[in-house]
């Protein structure tokens, strides 16, 4: 049912999806309004990396952002990765390890001498900090890195050495032109035994930006985008560090020189010192959500105003009308609008503000950050397309969306490698609930046509929340249940197993899971919302959901739980809602809070004006007003 938004509603969605900070998330939009941050395109990668820096600074000085705020407001940090990630994605990455990576790792794990010394200077950048952690042999198999940090007990001293070029740090950001300092992680030797990794603060720059002796940074130079970036790669040869650069809670080094650790296993030490992984993910999803919006964004109003043949021939017709687009598009702004909720609760677990074990706050933290990344690379890409040759001039901003969608897939732990993580954790967890297993392999032995009496009967209602939430469940357990007998009949080669013959599987249970946890979570905010907005959230979840099985019949159908009619009625109810979604389509952008002065693309605004004079591809003075 098609409710048209008026500015109240539009104001309450804003707020539903905003859902902290608000003040923190209007003075960053306010710092825009400056002219520092319209982009630039046609400028060297030397100018494009001090703009970036100029930016952070600009920020700081306007103390929008502080690495305290994981101790007293989390989610200020989150938010202010959403709004920077729509203005400048080489600032916002900048920004993501100046204050989660480096300086949140220091807040965490660093002594209260670290404390007083270095964490007022990492809000106002007079320190600023890498995150040493990935090698270039070591990418997704961190726990076997080689850089070690041997204690010398005569002078209580740790002594860094990169062994191998394949050992050097690679990929640090921040580290090729302005870290004074970068976290190391590095592999603990101490009378000859090696106690795992372990974190260090290690000094690789003084404050005149002068390398320290036995340090070599080599810049990993031009990348495919987001070259705001100063990426390094990074090796020691004998540099010494003081013994309380050691970082952590867990273990330490008597006067005696005797290594302690609460800690027994090596794997387990590595893990609680990498924790700032998982808070980094938010961060990445943060910057994806808003990335996407945004695009979201240009992409639907240009749509309204760009017009193409109409019935009589005529350039009448804005192609926001024409069912093409309407299919391409509205899923993702469905599917944006659900994401952005889904984030919304899941930064709540993280803050503590709902109740959640740990390993489900690992798990969910692991998928959202990449079913986020895999929907803004959709968003920008399907965008880009659907906005033909605009979409492929720099100045429209789609090259930098699709860029920064796979930076994202690639931070802070590799997509796929992550949902590898989410299945194994969704594995161990279903050890405990047997039952549920054997249930799901049994209702998989029936055949399709008592498959369809139990589930086809209810699944007539395609509308119900509860009849929808069980067919996302039914396929996220099926899969689990059929990978869990599939390991348990491997016979003790497992390895060989999860990596050659189960990656389809893997790959499908953790996307399964994230797909079921979305509508559960936004079937919970439909409950408790304002009245107002119930009518809206259950068409774009209803949208959500028919997308999803839509993307998935041939499942459904292999499996016998819905038949062909049922198909059909899913694709024909999938079309319908997209032309009513794109009804309300440039309400909903509204609701993104993106103001005006933001909005610094061509299509945005008046192509004619843009292209009336000669302005080399850029956003000059001429167009300042628009």
């Amino acid at each position: 049912m098609l409710m048209n938004f008026n500015e109240k509603i539009i104001d309450k969605f804003q707020k539903l999806l905003d859902h902290d900070n608000f003040e923190t998330r209007q003075e960053f939009k306010d710092l825009f309004k400056e002219e520092l941050f319209i982009p630039r395109y046609a400028i060297p990668i030397n100018k494009q990396r001090d703009l970036a820096l100029e930016r952070l600074t600009r920020i700081t000085e306007k103390k929008l952002i502080s690495v305290f705020n994981f101790s007293d407001n989390p989610k200020r940090i989150f938010s202010a990765h959403e709004i920077v990630g729509q203005m400048d994605g080489s600032t916002a990455t900048k920004m993501t390890v100046q204050f989660n990576l480096f300086g949140g790792t220091l807040l965490n794990l660093g002594n209260n001498e670290l404390h007083s010394k270095y964490l007022k200077e990492i809000d106002s950048l007079k320190s600023i900090g890498c995150f040493g952690l990935t090698e270039l042999g070591y990418g997704n198999n961190a726990a076997d890195m080689q850089t070690t940090a041997t204690y010398n007990q005569d002078t209580k001293e740790f002594v860094l050495n990169t062994p191998s070029p394949l050992a050097r740090k690679y990929w640090i950001t921040n580290g090729a032109l302005h870290a004074h300092f970068c976290i190391v992680f590095a592999r603990l030797v101490i009378n000859n035994n090696d106690e795992g990794i372990h974190a260090f603060l290690v000094p690789i720059r003084d404050k005149q930006l002068n390398v320290i002796d036995g340090v070599s940074i080599w810049d990993m130079g031009h990348k495919i985008g987001i070259n705001g970036i100063d990426n390094a790669s990074i090796g020691f040869e004998n540099v010494k560090v003081s013994k309380d650069c050691l970082l952590g809670d867990t273990s330490s080094i008597d006067d005696q020189g005797n290594f302690k650790s609460i800690i027994d296993k090596k794997r387990d030490r590595f893990l609680h010192v990498a924790d700032r992984l998982l808070s980094g993910r938010l961060c990445i999803a943060s910057m994806m959500i808003g990335a996407s919006k945004y695009t979201l964004d240009l992409a639907i109003n240009y749509a309204s105003k760009r017009l193409a043949v109409g019935e009589k021939g005529k350039s009448d017709n804005p192609i926001l009308n024409f069912q093409f687009y309407q299919r391409s598009i509205m899923p993702l702004l469905a599917k944006t609008v659900c994401y952005n909720l889904t984030l919304n609760h899941i930064k709540d677990i993280f803050e503590g503000n709902i109740p959640s074990g740990k390993i489900e706050k690992i798990i969910l933290c692991c998928s959202v950050k990449a079913s986020l990344a895999w929907h803004n690379e959709d968003v920008a890409s399907t965008s880009r397309e659907r906005c033909g040759g605009q979409g492929y001039l720099s100045a429209n901003r789609m090259g930098e969306a699709i860029v920064g969608s796979h930076s994202g897939i690639t931070a802070e732990g590799d997509n796929a490698v992550l949902m590898q993580k989410v299945s194994k954790e969704l594995l161990g967890l279903e050890r405990k609930n047997a039952s549920k297993i054997l249930f799901y392999f049994l209702t998989k032995k029936l055949p399709s046509f008592l498959k369809q009496m139990i589930f086809g009967l209810r699944f007539r209602n395609l509308f119900n929340s509860s009849v929808q939430l069980k067919l996302l469940e039914y396929k996220k357990n099926m899969i689990l249940s059929t990978l869990a007998l599939k390991l348990k009949k491997s016979k003790g080669k497992i390895y060989h197993e999860w990596m050659y013959n189960q990656s389809d599987e893997i790959q499908m249970l953790a996307k399964s899971y994230f797909d079921f946890k979305v509508l559960e979570i936004c079937n919970t905010y439909e409950k408790t919302i304002d009245k107002d907005l119930k009518p809206h959230i259950k068409n774009i979840k209803d949208l959500y959901f028919l997308n999803i099985v839509e993307s998935n019949l041939s499942w459904y159908l292999v499996q016998g739980i819905i038949s062909k009619n049922q198909a059909n009625k899913i694709i024909k109810y999938s079309k319908k809602y997209c032309e009513l979604i794109s009804k309300d389509a440039l309400s909903i952008c509204k609701s993104f809070g993106i103001p005006d002065h933001m909005k610094l693309a061509p299509m945005y605004n008046d192509l004619e004006q843009y292209n009336s004079f000669d302005n080399r591809g850029e956003l000059i003075d001429k167009l300042r007003n628009w």
